[in-house]
């Protein structure tokens, strides 16, 4: 017995050293907003189960920050709607002055900039709490912090498709009528639109051949339904971590990224200003840019930020590139606030699926 618990004792005091370790390498800045983030407790984050790991990603993220910065806080998981529904949840709780449901929010580059006039997320000394990462091309505004890269294109079940679709014209071939289903929000439709794409006038002419040979609607996060053979393809697919999480367990899917389409979107975690506890918010956001965070980022979406030399997305990005024999342009929020003729194309694009669809 006296021998179990000095074992237990070495073990104990050995991992409080290796904690201390991390805690030493920290900066100032990093240190108080750990000190403050512990006063807290524990928060909430709102997103959906394949939103970084759901409640896999939560706990991961809950023992790597303790274990980074020597202290003891939960993260409380709550399944969460699409980020624009959760974005509207924000918005009403700030409007009634009630907390906000999630103390972390993660939000697309387009839906982000959208919701920027209603002010509703906190500014934050990032680069002071991990400067080596939190730099100026990973923060937006002093707000908005990158945590996955996105590129625009396809997901489809290469042993079930009629043939090997290679940029967005092909879905419009014969044998790909009706087989191919898409989002209810025309998801990429306003980068398809952009000027560095094909323009407003050339996408709105594509839809309505588009719209007239898709099968249906899916989410983007619903890949089984391409494994499974009930549609064959998902055009657009909100940067394919579904499929490329369903490939990776032996599905026949493949992820292409649309040549039309030259962009580089990003998803953004940030802090609401109604946030019930915004520290724990701030440790979670700057703590997803570590190295650390981006692997359980990497772990649970197949991406990350392809700002990083390790980066699984910057590899996908080069090579695409290649294929298409240009360099990719940022479609990041100052790019969207430019983006106004795409961003009503969307919309129209939208409108047009769903009448089509009802018919």
């Amino acid at each position: 017995m006296q021998r179990s618990l000095t074992f237990a004792a070495l073990l104990g005091g050995v991992l409080l050293a290796h904690a201390s370790a991390h805690a030493a390498e920290l900066t100032p800045a990093a240190r108080e907003l750990a000190a403050a983030a512990q006063k807290e407790g524990e928060m909430v984050v709102m997103w959906s189960s394949g939103t970084l790991g759901g409640p896999k990603g939560a706990a991961q993220f809950e023992s790597a920050i303790n274990k980074t910065f020597g202290i003891n806080i939960k993260i409380k998981w709550t399944p969460g709607d699409s980020m624009p529904a959760v974005g509207n949840l924000i918005a009403t709780t700030a409007q009634n002055k009630q907390p906000a449901p999630t103390d972390a929010y993660i939000g697309f580059s387009r839906g982000t900039a959208l919701m920027q006039k209603y002010d509703l997320f906190e500014k934050a000394p990032w680069k002071s709490y991990f400067p080596d990462r939190l730099n100026d091309e990973m923060v937006e505004k002093d707000i908005y912090v990158k945590v996955q890269t996105a590129t625009t294109g396809f997901s489809y079940n290469k042993a079930l498709a009629p043939s090997v679709p290679e940029k967005m014209e092909d879905f419009l071939k014969p044998e790909w009528k009706g087989k191919f289903a898409t989002t209810n929000v025309a998801a990429g439709f306003d980068q398809l639109a952009a000027k560095e794409a094909w323009g407003r006038d050339k996408t709105l002419s594509y839809a309505e051949k588009f719209s007239a040979a898709a099968a249906g609607f899916m989410r983007c996060n619903e890949s089984q339904r391409l494994a499974s053979g009930e549609f064959l393809a998902l055009v657009m697919d909100c940067n394919g971590d579904s499929a490329r999480n369903l490939k990776a367990k032996g599905a026949p899917l493949e992820r292409k990224v649309a040549p039309d389409i030259p962009l580089i979107s990003f998803f953004y975690l940030m802090v609401p200003k109604n946030a019930a506890h915004p520290n724990l918010g701030k440790l979670f956001v700057a703590f997803s840019a570590t190295a650390e965070g981006q692997a359980i980022v990497r772990e649970h979406t197949s991406s990350d930020v392809h700002l990083f030399p390790d980066s699984i997305m910057l590899k996908e990005i080069q090579e695409a590139e290649k294929k298409a024999g240009v360099k990719f342009a940022s479609a990041d929020i100052a790019w969207q606030e430019t983006n106004d003729s795409g961003n009503q194309t969307q919309t129209d694009v939208q409108q047009l699926l769903i009448r089509n669809e009802k018919k």
